[in-house]
């Protein structure tokens, strides 16, 4: 009984420690979407030049093609850097990602490199729009169009800079960039 007890407290105290590592690493706000946690640097990317960690959250129906939530999601990025990304470094690393998630599907063996285009006014890095056309390698084995609205928060104290990034295939006016908003950084 002892032996069983003591087994029980092992497996809860890892569930609390677990928690708490992945608490430490939230970077946005709590909702009832989907969350995961990536650290960087990935080994499927290896286009992505980047230290730190990613929070995923995915929209209720992003897997549905049929739902205007299809392909909606939040990526954030908490990254070590002595200065904000450029617009051509948030670009590459976009697109070094995309790449590098979308080789393992079951629809093709090539495809297109996704394409992306980011762009800020004034030179501006912290508000960031963009396109990015890919081939959807998860749900519908066809090129796909999406909106990004990127927002960057650099922390020279601290040495880092988080990204959010916002996605859809909605145009920017959908009710989709709504929910996609009200998620915002923690604090």
């Amino acid at each position: 009984m002892k032996h069983q007890i003591c087994c029980l407290l092992l497996v809860l105290s890892s569930f609390i420690v677990f928690s708490q590592i992945d608490e430490e690493k939230s970077i946005l706000t709590d909702s009832n979407w989907n969350k995961e946690i990536i650290e960087f640097p990935v080994d499927w990317a290896p286009k992505v030049d980047l230290n730190g960690f990613e929070e995923l959250r995915f929209s209720p129906y992003w897997s549905n093609p049929k739902s205007d939530q299809f392909w909606s999601l939040i990526m954030a990025w908490n990254v070590k850097r002595k200065k904000p990304l450029t617009v051509k470094e948030i670009e590459q690393n976009f697109e070094g990602y995309f790449e590098g998630l979308m080789i393992p599907n079951h629809w093709k063996t090539t495809f297109p490199r996704p394409n992306a285009l980011f762009l800020s006014k004034g030179g501006n890095t912290t508000n960031i729009t963009g396109k990015m056309k890919l081939f959807d390698g998860f749900h519908t084995g066809k090129m796909i169009e999406l909106n990004i609205a990127v927002s960057q928060y650099f922390n020279k104290k601290e040495g880092k800079s988080t990204l959010l990034f916002r996605i859809s295939p909605k145009s920017f006016d959908n009710a989709i960039w709504k929910l996609l908003r009200s998620i915002k950084r923690k604090p």
